[in-house]
């Protein structure tokens, strides 16, 4: 950003991303390193679709939940893994500003592996529950990890192209996941294996690649500077002190906040959009297997303006303020769920894909610049605590998202969670606006 950084510190290096994006690393940060983070980044994305999308296989075809109780009992999974979230993220981001990253980061992996392997192994639900809480402490472990290295290793000046790339690369996850993970069970039980094994197979690929991706971080991520100086004695007292850092700078305290806006637009999407597809299907006369293909469909053109626009918000960030940035991005994102809120027939397909695309821009404009914002304005003695502080509000905002969306959803309509999310980032975008108004959006260098 050239207000902050008029020029980069020359003992980092310069590397192109995708041969066209230069981004200046920090020093210490090799070219091996940061196409490290960006596979972690990818398979991290990978892995967390996969589960969600393949869960309810394990659900009908093994442990044979009954279809009344199949929501519900989605519902338990998901909130032990953010109820989990909230209590690690915190603890774990400010022992990393000790240990390092990489230690913590395959740690993480390594519990999920377990996970992967024991999940389809459940016999009962009590089981099942606890299986789905060692996925919690390896996602969460991981999702921290994933935050901080973010913010360590491109300059300031980079953050908005790194940024905008990392989403542009973690698009094409949910793709691989779509077209090839998801698809396992078909294909396992075309080869004549029952739908028990075909299920157990297809978690045990995903054990395969947390293992492999384990691997992978530990000789790619090695010599890459993550344990900071000076650092708080105790992971309490660090995390405390990533909460402090937001008195004394407010761009700091508007990226947590914005943490909640963004995870809450995420879960929003992916909880209510193709469920508006079900709930107005019998008014099409189409079965629900039916519904849900055309809101995949649909949903396509949501991946198609992350690709176009991530990278290129990402350019724009590192030319301009980047508060103003985030307000910008905050009333494109609140533009884009008020117009998806509003189409009143989800199957009148040019409306309800322009909708989404509109929502599309907004959506990856919040994730994109509100990642910068955090790495430009944590102190880096605590930047793997103020990720957890990040991440923890993010969660936060995913529960309230969920059961606030759960409600309106069936007192107001299913376009009323997406309107309710248009409310949310627009009060995110006004806070910015007083920020900007009060010259309180001014970046200040670190001195630590």
């Amino acid at each position: 950003m050239s207000e902050s950084l008029p020029e980069p510190d020359r003992k980092g290096i310069r590397m192109r991303l995708a041969w066209v994006f230069p981004v200046w690393l920090m020093p210490g940060v090799s070219r091996l390193n940061a196409s490290t983070y960006f596979f972690c980044a990818f398979i991290f994305v990978t892995l967390v679709t996969f589960l969600n999308i393949v869960q309810p296989y394990i659900l009908k075809e093994i442990l044979h939940v009954p279809l009344d109780t199949l929501g519900s009992v989605t519902g338990y999974l998901n909130f032990l893994q953010e109820g989990t979230a909230l209590i690690v993220m915190g603890i774990v981001g400010a022992i990393s500003d000790r240990t390092g990253r990489r230690t913590l980061l395959i740690t993480g992996f390594l519990i999920w592996t377990a996970a992967f392997i024991l999940f389809p192994l459940a016999g009962s639900l009590g089981e099942l529950y606890m299986y789905r809480l060692v996925f919690a402490v390896g996602v969460a472990t991981a999702s921290v990890m994933v935050i901080a290295i973010m913010q360590d290793f491109p300059q300031n000046m980079s953050r908005g192209k790194w940024g905008g790339f990392n989403s542009f690369l973690t698009s094409f996850s949910i793709l691989f996941v779509l077209i090839g993970l998801a698809t396992l069970p078909g294909i396992f039980t075309s080869m004549g294996y029952t739908p028990v094994q075909a299920g157990r197979y297809t978690f045990w690929v995903g054990a395969g690649l947390t293992l492999f991706a384990a691997v992978v971080f530990r000789l790619g991520f090695s010599g890459a500077r993550a344990v900071q100086k000076n650092v708080p004695k105790s992971p309490l007292e660090g995390f405390a002190t990533g909460l402090r850092a937001a008195r004394t700078r407010p761009g700091l305290a508007l990226a947590y906040i914005s943490a909640f806006a963004a995870r809450g637009d995420m879960v929003v999407l992916t909880a209510f959009y193709s469920l508006w597809f079900v709930h107005a299907a019998p008014e099409q006369g189409i079965d629900t297997a039916t519904a849900l293909r055309i809101g995949g469909q649909t949903m396509a053109t949501l991946i198609l303006a992350n690709l176009l626009w991530a990278p290129t918000f990402g350019f724009i960030l590192d030319r301009i303020n980047r508060v103003i940035g985030l307000c910008v991005a905050m009333m494109l994102a609140a533009l884009g769920y008020f117009v998806l809120g509003s189409v009143s027939d989800p199957y009148n397909m040019p409306v309800m894909m322009g909708a989404t695309f509109v929502l599309g821009i907004g959506e990856i404009s919040v994730i994109v610049v509100c990642n910068a914002l955090l790495g430009q304005e944590a102190p880096p003695k605590v930047r793997g605590a103020a990720s957890g502080v990040f991440g923890l509000l993010g969660t936060v905002g995913i529960l309230t998202a969920t059961l606030a969306g759960g409600l309106v959803f069936d007192a107001f309509g299913p376009g009323a969670p997406f309107k309710m999310m248009a409310v949310v980032n627009g009060v995110v975008a006004v806070f910015a606006l007083c920020l900007i108004l009060s010259g309180g959006h001014r970046y200040r260098p670190h001195t630590d």
